[in-house]
């Protein structure tokens, strides 16, 4: 293809994302259409984009196939959304199709699938062909998983001519708040957020020791709690601090772990969420507000866990701080800091009980006005396009996952797979809570693999939650524990995206930088079971448990990192390490008794340590 062809495509994506977005800026101004329009025209968008941003060949042999693609999907989903007054009075599976509506729906469902493999990865793909499968040959499949079966066209008409497939919640919240979050995070990125952000972080924590480790977890933090992907955040934060956390000693499979884990944490840490948050709100019926606070205290504790493994292994090992001239001054900080308004505008908007929707709406408006401020932050015509475009290519990938997440649910609705996963899962647990909860864990950890972390949360909410229902649990603590372990699949080998990621920046193997990341970040795997027992972690409760219950958390968070790390105040042996274990178990507990027990035995080593330790220690300082 000529240079002439390639301006012309250019040229064609540039007008197809303003429209995209143009499209989404008008929904949240003046209020979305029927579900039936906004939620193809999104897609259609986003599926037309797709091929023409994600070609089949990097070296664009094979440009004219994408940009046929992108022309039949533009008719197919557009096909969808023309005739949505239609399809908007029609009896799913009881009003017949036309020859025309197959072939739409046919080409909807293979192009959604197509997109996916190129954008998310053959994961998602062909769990999604696999329910497709499902739908229509279940019936030959052993009794407990069998259904009675349906036809290819009752499958297409489920998926696609209704409200319960491809275009069912995850469309529909990808198609209004999640479009928006992502132009929101894109222009702020493009006026030098993230740096600021960065600069924080290092003027915070940079001159104690373990120092850009530190750095790396609240920048990741910050940074994370207004992305949409863990991977993306590695990229966006361990670009500066896996470099950093190399040059003044940690090892690289270290270095990038931390990144991995400190990035993973953003995407459990309210207002965003990785844009879950808005999803579980739905799911549940509830105002979005709840979810932040019941989230909020864990995610707390998420990220003082890993400061206190951080501070100890760089006691242990001997890690200084960063050298103060590689300190951001606070003279060079306090300038931009209004870069950050419309960051905590969103918190106060959303607050005060407004929609996420209303509220990305305004800090979009906000930050593009901000960005005039100075010259160096202010866009012109050709920035203000090319983000719009990144824009549109970042909510490509989403889109298309929460499409095809839809398929998945709809299989699963249409052929009650949920409840045959729940009898299983019953069944092998044996009547035991504590092993059923550890086969929701590893299930989700499995489902959420390889998928970003709105479409694993989707996946495993629905296939999870029910079981977490029969097993007696409220519906929040259920929601947020299946969330939990999806998102920490970001971190679990073999399918660790957050770890490949920084396995690829610290230039060590994946596999190895994953297991160092599931090492650190390990309490965290424990911290759903804990909070489904304790709801004052959610901030369930009076006042006054809530706080015990968090301080008596962070405690055993210390007496957890000194039991991994082997130090605490000196070097431990293996007798000391284990109980510091066994203090970590008691306080965490719920009940008073235990909590009190475990607090004396950690004191109590604390003093052993200080009064008997042998040897010299090292940078005793603590951040």
């Amino acid at each position: 293809m000529n240079n002439n062809e390639n301006k012309a495509l250019r040229v064609i994506v540039v007008l197809l994302s303003l429209a995209y977005a143009g499209f989404h800026l008008y929904t949240a101004a003046f209020g979305t259409f029927v579900a039936q329009l906004q939620r193809p025209l999104h897609l259609a968008f986003a599926v037309t984009i797709g091929f023409l941003v994600y070609p089949l060949s990097e070296n664009r042999k094979f440009q004219w196939l994408d940009a046929l693609f992108a022309a039949l999907s533009a008719f197919a989903f557009g096909y969808i959304a023309w005739g949505y007054e239609a399809i908007a009075v029609r009896q799913t599976m009881v009003t017949p199709l036309s020859a025309i509506d197959v072939i739409a729906g046919v080409m909807v469902i293979i192009f959604l699938l197509e997109i996916t493999r190129r954008s998310v990865g053959w994961i998602m793909s062909i769990i999604a062909m696999v329910s497709i499968a499902y739908i229509v040959f279940g019936q030959y499949l052993p009794d407990i998983l069998a259904h009675r079966g349906f036809s290819w066209t009752d499958l297409i008409d489920y998926q696609v001519f209704g409200l319960d497939g491809i275009y069912s919640i995850p469309i529909s919240i990808s198609a209004t708040y999640i479009v928006l979050f992502v132009i929101l995070g894109t222009l702020m990125e493009f006026t030098g957020t993230g740096d600021v952000i960065m600069d924080i972080g290092k003027a915070i924590a940079g001159r104690f020791r373990g120092g850009p480790a530190k750095v790396a977890t609240i920048s990741s933090a910050l940074f994370g709690s207004i992305s949409g992907s863990a991977a993306a955040n590695v990229y966006a934060t361990g670009t500066f601090t896996i470099p950093m956390m190399k040059r003044i000693g940690y090892s690289p499979a270290f270095s990038g772990a931390v990144e991995a884990v400190a990035s993973t944490g953003g995407q459990l840490m309210p207002p965003v969420m990785g844009a879950s948050a808005f999803l579980m709100a739905e799911l549940l019926g509830i105002p979005y507000i709840q979810i932040c606070k019941a989230a909020l205290l864990p995610a707390i504790l998420y990220y003082i866990s890993l400061f206190i493994v951080l501070d100890f292994e760089a006691a242990r090992t001997g890690v200084k701080g960063m050298d103060r001239d590689e300190l951001p001054k606070s003279k060079d900080i306090w300038p931009r800091l209004y870069l950050l308004i419309p960051l905590v505008l969103l918190i106060v908007i959303l607050v005060r009980g407004y929609t996420p929707f209303r509220a990305a709406f305004i800090a979009i408006v906000v930050t593009f006005a901000l960005s005039f401020l100075k010259k160096e932050t202010r866009f012109t015509l050709e920035s203000f396009v090319k983000a719009i475009v990144v824009s549109a290519k970042r909510s490509v990938m989403i889109a298309a996952a929460c499409g095809t997440a839809g398929i998945i649910i709809g299989a699963i609705t249409l052929t009650g797979l949920g409840l045959s996963i729940s009898s299983i899962i019953m069944s092998l647990s044996g009547g035991s809570t504590v092993l059923a909860l550890l086969l929701v864990m590893v299930s989700s950890i499995i489902m959420g693999m390889g998928t970003p972390t709105t479409v694993a949360y989707i996946v495993v909410s629905t296939l999870s939650v029910p079981i977490m229902r029969d097993l007696g649990y409220a519906a929040l603590p259920s929601h947020l524990f299946v969330f939990y372990f999806a998102v920490l699949s970001m971190i679990t080998p073999p399918v660790a995206l957050a770890a490949y990621a920084a396995a690829d920046i610290a230039k060590e193997n994946s596999m190895k930088l994953g297991f160092t990341a599931m090492r650190i970040g390990i309490i965290v795997f424990i911290l759903p079971f804990v909070f489904l027992r304790d709801p004052a972690l959610l901030m369930q409760g009076p006042a006054g448990t809530i706080v015990f219950r968090f301080v008596m958390a962070a405690l055993s968070a210390v007496a957890f990192g000194g039991a991994i790390t082997g130090w605490f105040g000196a070097s431990l042996n293996w007798l000391g390490r284990l109980v510091l274990f066994l203090s970590f178990g008691l306080i965490i507990a719920p009940e008073i008794m235990t909590t009190i027990v475990g607090l004396g035995l950690l004191i109590g080593v604390w003093v052993f340590r200080r009064l008997f330790a042998v040897g010299s220690q090292v940078n005793t300082k603590v951040a």
